[in-house]
């Protein structure tokens, strides 16, 4: 009698455990903005040099934070020398990447000029297009994507933040 329930029992937990691991596996092939899909890929130029690119791909292996911000937005403003303060003291395996909203800009050189003499070393990024902000569904600003070394979103922040919550994301990355 009891193995009558046992075996259809274990078979059932097997069975479930099968379509569980076969939907993560979709899952985690899935690119998109929700937690656990992979982060959209873009190449994008730096802000002070135009022959140079970034490829969010080509950082694969390291943990990567995206921030997308204007300089019009004040909470960006606010934050910038947080990140700078972070980024001066993370570890290799770390990448910041700040990715100017440029079509949202009055002006394109607005970018060049608010950043201009305030020391920031991390990469700035021009989007003249917004095309990854748009593929990272940005609507408000700042906005932050933590995403991990195999290059899945981790977590993300929308709204301002300051070096503790910078530091605390990036804790949890894989």
């Amino acid at each position: 009698m009891v193995k009558k329930i046992i075996i259809p029992l274990i078979l059932i937990v097997l069975i479930g455990y099968a379509v569980f691991d076969f939907v993560e596996d979709k899952k985690r092939g899935v690119t998109g903005i929700e937690i656990g899909n992979m982060a959209p890929d873009f190449e994008l130029q730096l802000l002070n040099d135009e022959n140079e690119t970034v490829r969010l791909s080509d950082l694969k292996g390291k943990k990567v934070v995206v921030n997308f911000w204007a300089s019009w937005c004040k909470p960006c403003r606010e934050e910038m020398p947080e990140i700078q303060e972070f980024y001066e003291t993370k570890s290799d395996d770390i990448e910041v990447l700040a990715v100017n909203m440029t079509a949202s800009e009055v002006k394109a050189e607005n970018a060049h000029k608010f950043v201009e003499g305030k020391g920031y070393t991390f990469p700035l990024l021009v989007d003249p297009k917004n095309q990854a902000s748009s593929d990272y569904e940005v609507l408000g600003l700042p906005e932050t994507f933590f995403i991990t070394s195999d290059g899945t979103i981790n977590d993300y922040i929308k709204g301002q933040m300051d070096l503790e919550m910078l530091e605390a994301k990036v804790k949890k990355l894989k």
